[in-house]
């Protein structure tokens, strides 16, 4: 049978309007249970055909225990099975994953798009993406909710690429983004680290464990303007909002507005802490200075100490003005990173006190995880455990899920469901507490990329957090990995290179480094990609994935010294690594075109197969 006879033998799926699958002959093959119709559906629009069983468990039995979960879900199957008869090859479980064929499936909205139909036909609402489909539990609610928003997006923008292609909105600036649907509420226990943890909680009794978690207070100051002073107060306001967002999420630090002119010794409303005294004798002051010419604007921040007013820190830029008028403020972002780390350096490196006073803040917890090691990732858990029982947030919780990625990817642990449960648990609330963290929204969408390869949720997540904060360079970084994930690695070598501006000051450059290089050797510019590496390994230089892909670029190039020299390095940090490990841990690109080099590059410098 040739292609073409294929495709028209294929069986047919409907998702808009009410749910049904048909064969070649127009044979009705749709389960009467609506549980089974939803795994279908499910794995239908996912980016693969493909979930894993824990995921299905998650969205369509999440008030069950996991032994009746698992088996209503076996029960679920063998009903599809039976449906489709002589058709039961279409659908492939294994004991982690459940998949369809989808070069034998054809779906409706697949169609829709390709053929374009009128706009604005009330047939194709959101509203009709399943209709009828009622599965009462709310995690399927709220995926059902996503995906009307993802189907009627891509057809409201007629969108003819590959399906769920991430993408970036931003020349949509002035629309206001998609609501994220809050998640169902959970029962975390009397413990709020989550599940899964005794290991880290019983080693909490350390000295970071008997000393309350410290957060620390930044205070903005009242923005000097000078020059074409019209308008200065909105500019002044828009760039003070940014800075004080990009302080407060991702880090435990408390910000007091004082912009509208109250003095640090008045007492103001707008102090986010509950109940605490702000300590001027600590406290750190941040001043914007505007001077505004008719084209253009210089913009000066500034870090104070607030007991004696003395500077700490001064920088400044120069930018467009209409662009800042409009609310486009890509200009800044470099500085205000610049003054974010800045502002964490003097908290850790210049404030009193010494190593127990840092072991309770959330940037040193930050810092911890992004040291990579496997016992730096303990002492990141302890610390944000510690936190998490005195306040927990949305912030607490999203680093505890983004730690799983790091436990998988360094191969301290196996990929089972015991660290996919507990990712799952931290993820899910991590966007209980603030669906709106721009921080927490990247991260949890790393989680869901990389351990979970739901591109097209976390596109949406990732999408949401640059529009909420365009000038954190996490959420851009972690974005360019899912193109990566997703086979686009020149977008995300795009992506990355500006993530390399937004970061050039960041303590944490090399992980933005280590994005490039990943990114330019999936795309073959393997010189790129070896001279982001080398830049990446003066920082680390026993990082397991830089390493791995130097070795690759290097063999691609035909230079074999230096590729067998990495692959030395590469096992001296991972004895056992070779080619089946990367499969075994799920590396979520290996089947992509620029997975597909990396294994050659690999195989080509000596790394073994097994």
């Amino acid at each position: 049978m040739d292609r073409s006879q294929h495709s028209e033998a294929a069986y047919r799926m409907y998702l808009i309007g009410p749910f049904a699958i048909t064969d070649p002959e127009g044979k009705v093959l749709t389960p009467k249970s609506q549980k089974s119709q939803a795994i279908l559906a499910m794995l239908a629009v996912s980016l693969r055909g493909s979930r894993s069983r824990v995921w299905l468990r998650d969205k369509l039995w999440s008030d069950r225990p996991e032994d009746q979960a698992s088996a209503s879900l076996r029960q679920a199957l063998l009903d599809i099975r039976k449906c489709l008869g002589d058709a039961r090859d279409i659908l492939v479980a294994d004991k982690n994953t459940v998949s369809l064929r989808m070069d034998r499936i054809r779906l409706d909205i697949d169609e829709i798009l390709s053929e374009g139909h009128p706009a604005g036909n009330d047939e194709l609402a959101a509203e009709h993406f399943l209709e009828g489909v009622d599965v009462r539990d709310a995690e399927f609610e709220e995926w059902l909710t996503l995906e009307r928003q993802v189907w009627q997006r891509r057809y409201d923008e007629g969108q003819f690429q590959q399906k769920f292609e991430p993408k970036l909105e931003l020349a949509r600036q002035n629309q206001e983004p998609t609501p994220l649907v809050p998640l169902t509420a959970i029962n975390p226990g009397t413990n709020s680290g989550g599940t899964g943890n005794g290991a880290a909680n019983d080693k909490a009794s350390d000295s970071s464990s008997s000393v309350s978690s410290r957060q620390w207070v930044v205070a903005i100051l009242p923005s000097r303007i000078a020059g074409q002073s019209e308008n200065g107060q909105i500019l002044a306001a828009g760039v003070t909002n940014l800075i004080a967002k990009s302080l407060v999420e991702g880090t435990d630090i408390r910000v007091t507005d004082f912009s509208f002119g109250a003095g640090p010794g008045a007492n103001s409303s707008n102090d986010v802490g509950p109940g605490n005294e702000i300590s001027l004798a600590t406290a750190l002051g941040i001043q914007l200075e505007l001077t505004l010419a008719s084209q253009t604007a210089l913009i000066v921040v500034s870090i104070v100490r607030l007991a004696d007013h003395s500077l700490i820190w001064k920088d400044s830029c120069i930018a467009d003005r209409p662009p800042l008028e409009r609310g486009e403020t890509s200009q800044l972002h470099g500085l205000i990173n610049h003054l974010i780390d800045e502002v964490n350096g003097s908290f850790l490196f210049r404030g009193e006190g010494g190593k127990l006073e840092r072991e309770t803040t959330m940037i040193e917890a930050v810092n911890s995880v992004f040291r990579l090691s496997r016992g730096d990732l303990d002492r990141a858990e302890r610390i944000l455990h510690n936190i998490a029982a005195e306040r927990p947030s949305s912030s607490v919780y999203a680093w505890l899920a983004f730690i799983r990625t790091f436990r998988v990817g360094q191969r301290f642990n196996a990929y089972d469901s015991t660290i996919v449960e507990e990712a799952q648990f931290y993820a899910r609330k991590a966007l209980e507490l603030d669906a709106n963290n721009s921080i927490a929204l990247a991260l949890v969408g790393h989680v869901h990329s990389f351990l979970f390869c739901e591109y097209d949720y976390a596109a949406g997540l990732f999408e949401r957090a640059i529009k909420l904060n365009p000038a954190q360079p996490l959420g851009w970084d972690l974005y360019s990995m899912l193109h990566c994930y997703a086979g686009q690695p020149e977008k995300a070598l795009a992506m990355a290179n500006w993530v390399q501006n937004l970061g050039f000051y960041s303590v944490h450059k090399y992980y933005f480094d280590t994005t490039k290089c990943i990114s330019a050797a999936l795309a073959g510019d393997h010189a790129a990609a070896i001279s982001a590496g080398e830049d990446a390994l003066k920082m680390r230089p026993d990082f397991n994935s830089l390493l791995r892909y130097m070795a690759a670029s290097h063999a691609h190039r035909d230079e074999m010294a230096l590729a067998e020299k990495y692959v030395e390095r590469l096992e001296a940090v991972e004895p056992n690594f070779s080619i089946e490990s990367l499969k075994d841990n799920r590396y979520p690109l290996l089947k992509t075109g620029g997975g597909k080099m990396l294994i050659a590059g690999l195989t080509k410098a000596g790394v073994k197969r097994r």
